[in-house]
């Protein structure tokens, strides 16, 4: 219905976030929903220049899908059967650039991660005062990703072949984030 399709955005990213909930409702065992930028175009997170302003648009598109949908999943019953795994490929730059904007920074990054048996409410690290360090025990990808696969019930030593034939792990050498377990 219309207050449905509005407590999600009427946003791609918005929308996108309702029809994960109807998949998830119906059984869907992996949805992906982007926001990659406004109207299927732009250069998303990726805010090399007028970080402010974008990030600002960006965000309150995200705020209105991201919350409704974790609302929804919770208010089903769902999110105990449910992962969410919301990141980037890598963090920006705790500092402004000359145009008003913030480069790539692989150092320390932020990843939300939620439901599937995973503890709610908490923040697992933390950077220096100026972000620019890792202040408590560093965490990789592949700890997420073997976390998240953790919270999925799949194997640590699952592995999968590339099309050249080389094997790879599924989460390489990760190691589950213990505080995010009860």
């Amino acid at each position: 219905d219309e207050k449905t399709r509005d407590a999600y955005g009427r946003g791609r990213f918005g929308q996108g976030c309702l029809m994960a909930r109807r998949l998830i409702e119906q059984g869907v065992a992996f949805v992906e929903v982007s926001l990659g930028g406004f109207g299927g175009g732009g250069v998303g997170w990726d805010t090399h220049q007028d970080n402010f302003r974008l990030v600002k648009d960006l965000s309150a598109e995200l705020d209105a899908g991201w919350s409704q949908l974790l609302t929804d999943l919770a208010d089903r019953g769902l999110l105990d059967t449910t992962t969410i795994l919301w990141m980037g490929e890598f963090g920006r730059t705790p500092r402004i650039n000359g145009n008003n904007g913030r480069d790539h920074w692989a150092r320390s990054w932020s990843v939300v991660v939620g439901g599937g048996g995973m503890k709610g409410g908490i923040a697992v690290g933390a950077t220096n005062d100026d972000g620019t360090e890792v202040a408590t025990t560093p965490y990789s990808s592949e700890d997420v990703m073997a976390s998240v696969c953790h919270a999925l019930g799949i194997s640590m030593s699952t592995t999968f072949t590339s099309n050249n034939g080389r094997p790879m792990k599924i989460a390489n050498s990760g190691k589950v984030i213990k505080e995010l377990f009860a």
